[in-house]
């Protein structure tokens, strides 16, 4: 059979672990009698590489959200009879034609389908549309799905995977992800990376890694570490590895820019720049070449997946440091396909925010690592055979789906925990460094207490509460409890979100429903009154953190007992939603000239938003709960009574966002621009609480004094407002009539300088008599 291939390769960043997947599918294709036509980008064709004697442009989409869906829509419009749709000279067509001349379809392994790459995830699901259009079978192989998924990219990769006669996912999150989408699929089937055996001798052949030898992969953006602060975790775990196995490092990058370098090698470069051991930086090389030089080591270090993959495959000592939620699924998947459990531990675990550097936990974990070497070595040389020919096996059932068009269901698979090669996972930490890494994940098998309780206020926007759940789970810091307050609203709605990643959650997440609403206010105290860490957090369902806000501002209060709560710096962000999910429209800072929380900047206006804030569940017995006779100006109140009783901390780093939705109505709306007017009655009315109280304590004789003082002071200000801008009609006058006199202005000598002028003093005069911050 003809069988086109669908991969991410000939890019012109060239990436190791997308070639990998490409080579060795089309080696397993061809070795069942398969001819093999690749989808090629047609961008670079990698270090040395040359173009393919015979390909398949891909079917690239755009990266905009709105674009991708129109294109999408287009596309399907095409297909479904209507060529105007798209212009003739449109990509699509050309495509059509070259899937026309093939039998069947593979699309081939790697970690795009999602919403993080969502672009890759609709160029997979509109070439299968077109395959099976023509007629041509599709089959899927050794993917990751999600776990980052919008409800819109969700039903995106539920078609998709309907569309393909065989399913093949390489971790068991990902089976767990497609079953939920589709459980009447016939044939969903956990798999292993595609690229498995690379690097190798051919089956059967002994391999042997050199002890001496620690190779290490990086990926060139450590987000959503600080860059600096990755480098020194990375130089860190390196210096402790060679300390005490007296190996030498090899750099050995897995995406870079073939002519240009950069990514993985330019960080690589800075990396060596700082160790202070020797350390050899390869430059970006062929994915056999890169692949061998990890098979080769006795240690890998990586916070990239293919090593992971190559290493563990060949006996190597792998340390998996994922840097997030994305990275971790994938790695612990491939570990645990393996036999090991538990074993990916997450960068940020190694990670002090407050030091900006490596945390206490490197030197334990390099010594269990090490401490684990020949055991580990000698289950993982058991275990090859077996990972190769489970490989070997998953391609035979591909073939025959390819040459059937049809799944052969009755193969040995365990619909309730499927394991690719059927290994048994053993948990590889021992129990005292696993309590350790609990904290940051879940994987280990030892629940940590909550150190942060989230109160989640939601009405009727589960779009917006999936993502907030999302946002969420992508913490770095995993020791979180979740309150969702369901504010008598579409109660069956949020239980579906919460049901969508219960497993993901692991009990970690409760939901209650009130039956009448009584504010927002009323919903955080009973979101408190359910809760139990020591720390507590409001989060919006429509507002967003980054990834490390529990564990920065956490760390921050261990580091500053005195202070009852602390702030980040936030952004504002406009945003819009869209069928396909929300589009964000630009971002400024919120406060950002403000240096630190004082009580004196919040007397004018409230200077933060729950969003932005994480306080300690103490300073209730002092504060009180959230007042719920102020209604939309509750939080306000409690910062005032918070401030007045407890010193408050900031962290000057954009660690959250207010999202805003200017122009939406209804349910979506946000509400400082739907309760305008109630956010300027209930202020009102705090004010003069507050201001009654003083009165009652203290007489009117000072607000008498400062009220007709600051009408002098105004009256004053209008004056010269008016005088100035009196001048500036004046002269703008004077411009118009030597304007007049001419047709063409630049032929004026000094008109520019006028109209400058002119310009500063408008400005001028706006600055001078504009209303400062603390008067807004």
């Amino acid at each position: 059979m003809k069988v086109a291939l669908l991969c991410d390769v000939d890019q012109s960043v060239y990436h190791v672990g997308d070639e990998a997947i490409a080579t060795m599918s089309t080696r397993r294709l061809r070795a069942r009698g398969h001819e093999v036509v690749r989808l090629s980008r047609h961008e670079k064709y990698g270090p040395g590489g040359s173009a393919p004697r015979e390909s398949i442009p891909a079917l690239v989409f755009p990266w905009p959200l709105e674009d991708r869906g129109r294109y999408l829509e287009e596309i399907r419009s095409v297909l479904a009879g209507d060529v105007r749709a798209l212009p003739a000279e449109d990509k699509l067509f050309g495509i059509i034609e070259h899937l026309r001349g093939v039998d069947a379809l593979v699309i081939g392994g790697g970690g795009s389908l999602n919403s993080r790459y969502g672009w890759l995830l609709d160029e997979r699901l509109a070439t299968a549309l077109i395959a099976r259009t023509l007629g041509k079978p599709v089959v899927l192989t050794g993917q990751s799905l999600g776990p980052e998924l919008s409800p819109a990219d969700r039903e995106s990769a539920r078609e998709l995977l309907e569309l393909c006669t065989l399913v093949g996912l390489r971790d068991v999150h990902s089976i767990r992800i497609a079953r939920d989408l589709c459980p009447d699929h016939p044939a969903l089937v956990q798999t292993l990376d595609d690229a498995v055996g690379l690097g190798l001798p051919a089956q059967g052949e002994d391999h042997e890694v050199d002890p001496g030898l620690l190779s290490v992969t990086l990926g060139g953006d450590g987000d959503p570490l600080p860059r600096e602060d990755y480098i020194a975790l990375a130089c860190a775990v390196i210096e402790e590895l060679v300390q005490r196995t007296g190996a030498r490092v090899e750099l050995v990058p897995h995406m870079a820019d073939p002519d240009h370098g950069g990514g993985d090698l330019a960080l690589h470069h800075e990396v060596a720049a700082q160790l202070s051991i020797p350390a050899t930086v390869l430059p970006i090389e062929l994915d056999t070449d890169a692949a061998a030089h990890t098979t080769r080591a006795g240690w890998v270090f990586s916070t990239r997946f293919h090593p992971v993959v190559f290493g563990t495959a060949a006996g190597s000592s792998v340390l998996a440091l994922p840097l997030n939620r994305y990275g971790h699924t994938r790695m612990d998947g491939a570990m645990r396909n393996a036999g090991l459990a538990g074993a990916a531990v997450p960068a940020a675990a190694l990670w002090d925010p407050v030091s900006a550097g490596p945390s206490s936990l490197v030197a334990p974990l390099v010594e269990a690592l090490i401490a684990r070497r020949e055991e580990e070595h000698a289950h993982l040389a058991s275990a090859r055979p077996r990972l190769l020919g489970a490989a070997e096996a998953w391609w035979d059932r591909v073939s025959a789906a390819l040459e059937q068009g049809t799944a052969d269901t009755t193969g040995p698979i365990d619909a309730a925990d499927p394991v690719g090669a059927g290994l048994e996972p053993i948990m590889r930490w021992k129990e005292a460094l696993r309590e350790r890494l609990a904290p940051w994940t879940r994987a280990v098998g030892v629940r940590a207490e909550p150190s942060a309780a989230v109160i989640m206020r939601t009405r009727d926007r589960p779009v917006m509460l999936d993502r907030a759940v999302q946002d969420l789970l992508g913490q770095t810091r995993q020791d979180w409890e979740l309150v969702i307050v369901d504010d008598a609203g579409d109660g069956p709605a949020v239980d579906a979100v919460v049901a969508r990643h219960s497993s993901e959650a692991d009990a970690r997440i409760r939901v209650i429903h009130r039956e009448i609403s009584t504010g927002m206010e009323a919903a955080s105290n009973h979101g408190l009154r359910e809760s139990t860490a020591p720390t507590v957090s409001i989060h919006d369902d429509d507002d967003t953190w980054h990834p490390t806000f529990l564990q920065q501002t956490l760390a921050h209060l261990e580091a500053h007992p005195e202070q009852g709560a602390v702030v980040v710096r936030t952004w504002v962000v406009h945003e819009r939603e869209t069928p396909t999910g929300f589009v964000d429209e630009e971002a400024f800072p919120f406060w950002g000239e403000l240096e630190g929380v004082r009580l004196i900047d919040y007397i004018a206006v409230n200077r933060n938003v729950p969003i932005s804030m994480l306080h300690r569940r103490s300073v209730h017995e002092t504060v009180g709960l959230y007042d719920e006779s102020m209604p939309v100006v509750g939080d306000y109140a409690f910062h005032l009574q918070l401030l007045s009783r407890t010193e408050v901390g900031f962290l000057d780093r954009p660690l959250a966002q207010w999202r805003q939705r200017p122009s939406a109505v209804g349910a979506d709306s946000n509400s400082m621009f739907a309760l305008s007017g109630g956010h300027r009655h209930h202020d009102a009315e705090l004010r003069e609480r507050y201001f009654r109280q003083w009165v009652q304590d203290n007489g009117l004789g000072l607000p008498l004094f400062l009220s007709k003082d600051t009408e002098a002071h105004v009256s004053r200000s209008e004056e010269r407002l008016l005088e100035e801008l009196r001048s500036l009609r004046a002269e703008v006058a004077q411009l118009h009539e030597r304007l007049d006199r001419v047709a063409e202005p630049r032929e004026v000598p000094g008109v520019r300088a006028l109209v400058r002028g002119a310009a500063r003093r408008a400005r001028g005069v706006v600055r001078r008599n504009r209303p400062s911050r603390d008067e807004a």
